[in-house]
């Protein structure tokens, strides 16, 4: 029997017809990811080992920077209170640098064969998820040597991570939907993020922050999220009302951006 063939027309398509595309073509995201990572960590001499080494060393320089010469005080020990800050933005950087031109990246593959662009992006957040997976590992060791720090909030933790992986995703999508019409934008994206970190709560506590400023201090979507880390992993106190404003800003970005991207996905990529 002949398959149906797929008619692709000049109209943007429903959000229910899309949602159908992607779950007929849902399995494209773990064969896209495999290969990338397959790419990633084959092709270097020390493979995934990099994956434990790169949070390691810089843990290292930013527990000798914030510890031990700034004396920065934080309620748990710090190279967990700051390990868990870390893998949360290292993740929520991975996913934004890696998916932020994903569409742009693969219009030969797209030229050839038909699938929801939605796709790629959603590849690179599992691609990204290997490095965050291993480095969480690492941390639940570490772990271990400070007993006192497990607690039943551990529980929450996937919700944390999923949260994580929104908020690089909200951006990405945005970023491939403008990729459209503003293509310098892949130039500005890792500079803003490098910026970033050091107005994220990653590496101090926000109790250095004037308690005025928090309102501006969690327009940050990170910030809530990376406190959501330190209570599900060390125990520390739940960030209230601060996460909600977090949860809301990504919540919004990334629905509003993944409709926008199913309506312009065919413009980003040149046919010609």
């Amino acid at each position: 029997m002949q398959k149906p063939i797929k008619v692709i027309t000049a109209n943007p398509p429903t959000i229910a017809e899309y949602w159908r595309e992607m779950k007929k073509y849902r399995s494209l995201i773990w064969v896209f990811a495999w290969q990338e990572v397959k790419v990633q960590y084959a092709q270097t001499k020390f493979g995934l080992l990099w994956a434990i080494l790169r949070p390691l060393f810089v843990l290292l320089l930013f527990t000798v920077l914030f510890k031990y010469l700034l004396k920065v005080e934080t309620t748990s020990p710090y190279h967990l209170f700051a390990f868990a800050g870390m893998i949360a933005w290292n993740y929520f950087q991975q996913i934004v640098t890696l998916a932020s031109s994903s569409i742009v990246q693969r219009q030969n593959l797209i030229r050839k064969m038909y699938f929801p662009k939605l796709i790629l992006p959603l590849a690179k957040v599992v691609v990204a998820s290997v490095e965050a997976g291993v480095s969480l590992l690492i941390l639940m060791l570490f772990m271990l040597l400070s007993p006192e720090v497990w607690s039943i909030n551990f529980l929450l933790l996937p919700l944390f991570i999923l949260l994580t992986a929104v908020s690089g995703l909200a951006i990405a999508l945005w970023m491939n939907a403008l990729n459209a019409k503003f293509r310098d934008l892949n130039q500005i994206v890792p500079t803003v993020i490098g910026v970033g970190i050091w107005f994220t709560p990653v590496f101090f506590p926000t109790t250095i922050i004037p308690p005025q400023f928090n309102i501006f201090l969690y327009l940050n979507p990170m910030a809530g999220i990376i406190k959501g880390y330190r209570f599900a992993l060390l125990g520390e106190a739940f960030p209230e009302w601060q996460f909600w404003i977090s949860i809301s800003f990504v919540a919004i970005l990334c629905a509003i951006g993944a409709w926008y991207l199913t309506q312009v996905e065919d413009d980003i990529v040149d046919y010609a």
